[in-house]
């Protein structure tokens, strides 16, 4: 049960001295002394162990089951590459409801080894099979089904199957490429294809499922060697060839070169060490097993009522430090614009010509797709500190890529171009709510620690988090000079 600070202050209080030497003044003074007030409105907190995605629409539920279902099912995330998915909640939801708990994390939305051990248990319990490819349809499912990669006219197994390692080392590979570079996309061309069947000057390991091949945009080339070269030292028999700029004689364009074979780096050398062979179990939620899910669940009458207990109904993503509107309605759309107008307006040189209206379809737009909050004196601190304002530099980073956050540029000068500016905007505020908010973390918690759900910062910069703590605040006292005083959150506590 989500609980407000003051009521944790009360329960800790009275578990120590027993509640009758409790009074109102005694927590008052403390959360004065801490710059809060001690109304009962105080922000409750984000809960980690219940869904964020789903809503208490019961259809919408059965949907989103039914829909992983047709989609060829769900299937278990590599540590470090796992992302939430409205999907995954929702069977979680469903496990419960049916008896299959998840004590340790809950409804977290993370297919990881909990989950799955309630996915085997359940296929056990109803007599369900697995019966999948693991091979070029597990990348169909991952890689193309849920980070939007493309395939090329069905190439990956137009001439017969890929293997499973190399299957998951690729999934793995896409799954954290994405969670750091989002808006890069790529396109699998080949695989265990036809071209590479019919060709007799040499055997290709395409031919015998070993390698697939991929193309990216040029602005992600970069970035994509450097997780490449990580991979080749993390995996012994795993190897790339970089066809844009080393094309081999065969090759009818550029692009990458992907394979894995069990401990045999290609071209003969030694590997630099790593796990050897891909030994992690890939557990599965069939389709036939997320089908009998739904039966069931449909047979047990699930109410809206029933749904609540495990949704978190916190959708603010400021926490007691932060303002928060209602970015659905008119009133909380234009203050939200006009506090960054002011922020903005104050910081000049604004060579991209960045409006506070810009900020705020930015965060509405992230708002609907993820139901998470994205502060204004968060943006405008980061938009700040990354240069997008404030930058007299027409040739910085920021600027000439039309990024004003860097969402994507890299200290290697990988760089992520936007044709128009509010596509830049709009990547930093999906990135935000998508992967830094929620699950427990608020703004609050963002700028002493700037890391997101997988632990992974968003700035290489040493003082990072303090030069941000000083921006919001100045953000924040520039809130309050627009925001109503019955709206206004209290003493920031920032610097």
């Amino acid at each position: 049960m989500k609980k407000t600070l003051k009521e944790d202050l009360e329960r800790i209080h009275g578990l120590t001295y027993g509640k009758k030497v409790l009074n109102e003044s005694f927590i008052d003074n403390i959360l004065n002394k801490v710059g809060l007030s001690g109304k009962d409105d105080i922000k409750k907190v984000d809960d980690p162990k219940k869904a964020d995605l789903v809503t208490t629409d019961v259809q919408q539920f059965f949907d989103n089951i039914k829909n992983a279902a047709d989609g060829g099912g769900l299937s278990q995330q590599g540590q470090g590459s796992m992302t939430y998915q409205k999907e995954v909640e929702s069977m979680q939801i469903g496990l419960m409801m049916l008896g299959y708990e998840l004590p340790k994390h809950g409804v977290d939305g993370l297919f990881g080894p909990e989950t799955a051990s309630a996915v085997e248990k359940f296929k056990s319990d109803n007599n369900i099979k697995d019966n999948v490819n693991e091979s070029a349809e597990a990348i169909r499912q991952i890689a193309i089904g849920q980070y939007g990669w493309k395939e090329k006219s069905g190439q990956l197994s137009g001439g017969g199957e890929i293997s499973s390692d190399l299957s998951k080392i690729v999934n793995e590979l896409i799954a954290e490429f994405n969670e750091k570079y989002p808006e890069c996309v790529g396109t699998f061309t080949s695989g265990n294809d036809q071209f590479h069947q019919n060709i007799t000057s040499y055997t290709s390991l395409h031919t015998k499922g070993l390698a697939v091949d991929l193309t990216l945009p040029s602005s992600c080339h970069s970035s994509f060697i450097e997780l490449l070269k990580q991979y080749k030292s993390k995996y012994n028999g795993f190897s790339f060839i970089d066809e844009y700029t080393n094309p081999t004689k065969l090759a009818t364009g550029g692009h990458f070169h992907v394979s894995y074979r069990k401990g045999k780096p290609e071209g003969g050398g030694k590997s630099s060490g790593g796990s050897g062979s891909v030994s992690v179990r890939n557990i599965k939620a069939t389709p036939e097993m997320l089908t009998k899910l739904l039966e069931l669940l449909k047979q047990k009458g699930v109410t809206s009522e029933d749904l609540k207990k495990y949704i978190d109904s916190i959708t603010t993503g400021g926490g007691a430090a932060f303002s928060d509107l209602d970015l659905t309605t008119d009133e909380g759309f234009k203050t939200y614009a006009e506090i960054c107008q002011k922020f903005i307006n104050n910081r000049q040189p604004n060579l991209l010509g960045i409006t506070g209206e810009m900020m705020a379809k930015g965060a509405r737009e992230a708002f609907d797709k993820y139901k998470r909050f994205v502060p204004a004196e968060l943006a405008l601190a980061q938009l700040a500190a990354e240069g997008g304002i404030g930058n007299k530099d027409p040739n910085s980073r920021p600027i000439r890529t039309k990024n004003p956050f860097n969402v994507g540029n890299t200290d290697s000068g990988a760089n992520i171009e936007h044709g128009q500016v509010q596509s830049g905007i709009n990547a930093y505020y999906n990135l935000i709510a998508r992967n830094y908010l929620g699950k427990g973390k608020t703004a609050s918690d963002l700028i002493q620690n700037f890391v997101n759900h997988s632990g992974n910062r968003y700035a290489s910069a040493t003082g990072y988090e303090s030069s941000l703590n000083k921006l919001a605040g100045e953000a924040n006292r520039v809130a309050k000079t627009v925001l109503p005083s019955t709206t206004s959150t209290g003493d920031t506590g920032m610097v």
